[in-house]
């Protein structure tokens, strides 16, 4: 094989290994239908931290979920009920830092309570939900120093960058709650499917080959390995995409379907609320690899009322691939098997309602 061709493959393998993934929005494992029905109009504010990451960081654990801040605005008023949001994570990889913006938004409608109350007074009700989420950055910069072998040559991947990275996916949901009579117990179920779009503005990278810096440019027909400055006698390597193992580009612009189901157990008494949910999704890329990828979340939380319309919250939540239900996008800057790392997080924060 020739130099030039095996060394545009061997950076190939690991700037385009990365497979895309996407899941379901935040906290899904929780979803329920309203808890008071047919009650006036109520807002609610939520406030949460997520206090685990120093504790990792001081292990020398390196989980790559990352601090997370979020705010969540409710309004329930008769059938209907809507929730906005948004999140600030900070992503720590080793010497790389990422700041990442999510959003979320939702709109549930309860056919059972148009007239303002349960019609027979069933322990069983449902609602239909419709929802939208997403992610963005400025940039994500994943520094390297892994060898890429080729015959006669000193060659390291240096870093690779994706401009403007997005997710935004559009979730339609099922959902249904059983109150068991004269129980301080209810469960509740869902199902749904969604749509997602990985997108970005530019794709590069670095790498040094005998000593010389080349930047590295992924096009729509080829990928050109451009020699910096410091370098001036050093050879342009240009290769056609369709001999590469990967496309670059495809792996970090793509569509996606999927599918999720789950449920939850809720315990009320005395000011206390207790709630655990699971999660499995499922979805296939719209590519012609057509990659399928499942994933499952566990989420528990505690809820203790502090006044009537004040409450604090204890959060821990449990994913089988890291991040893979929040963040799609942040795999197309990973490796494969990056996405496979499991990965916990407990989070604190307030509840008010007024």
């Amino acid at each position: 094989m020739p130099r030039r061709t095996r060394l545009a493959m061997a950076m190939a393998v690991l700037l385009g290994g990365a497979a895309g993934l996407a899941g379901a929005a935040p906290l899904d494992a929780l979803l329920d239908v309203s808890d008071a029905p047919g009650a006036r109009a109520r807002w609610s504010v939520q406030a949460m931290g997520d206090g685990t990451q120093p504790v990792f960081d001081a292990a020398g654990v390196a989980r790559q979920a990352g601090h997370t801040e979020s705010v969540r605005l409710g309004l329930v008023s008769g059938p209907w009920s809507f929730t906005l949001g948004g999140h600030q994570r900070a992503i720590h990889n080793k010497s790389d830092d990422h700041q990442v913006q999510s959003w979320h938004a939702a709109a549930q409608f309860e056919p059972g309570l148009v007239s303002g109350a349960p019609a027979t007074g069933s322990p069983m009700r449902w609602a239909l939900r419709l929802s939208a989420w997403g992610n963005r950055a400025d940039q994500l910069v994943q520094s390297s120093n892994s060898v890429l072998k080729v015959s006669g040559l000193k060659a390291r991947l240096v870093e690779m960058e994706l401009v403007r990275p997005r997710d935004l996916q559009l979730q339609f949901d099922l959902v249904g709650r059983y109150t068991a009579p004269v129980s301080d117990w209810a469960f509740s179920g869902f199902a749904g499917v969604g749509t997602s779009e990985v997108t970005r503005s530019v794709v590069s990278g670095k790498a040094t080959i005998s000593g010389c810096t080349y930047q590295l440019q992924f096009g729509e027909a080829r990928l050109n390995a451009l020699p910096l400055a410091d370098c001036p006698k050093a050879l342009i390597v240009s290769v056609p995409n369709q001999l590469l193992q990967f496309d670059v580009l495809q792996e970090t612009r793509y569509r996606s379907l999927y599918g999720h189901a789950g449920g939850a157990v809720h315990w009320r008494r005395a000011g206390w609320h207790l709630a655990l949910g699971g999660e499995l999704q499922q979805w296939q890329r719209s590519t012609a690899d057509e990659l399928q990828t499942r994933n499952a979340i566990l989420v528990a939380e505690v809820q203790r009322a502090l006044t009537p319309s004040v409450s604090v919250l204890l959060r821990g939540q449990y994913q089988h691939r890291q991040l893979l239900g929040e963040v799609p996008m942040l795999f197309n800057a990973r490796s494969t098997s990056t996405a496979s790392r499991r990965v916990g997080t407990v989070s604190v924060g307030l509840l008010a309602q007024f």
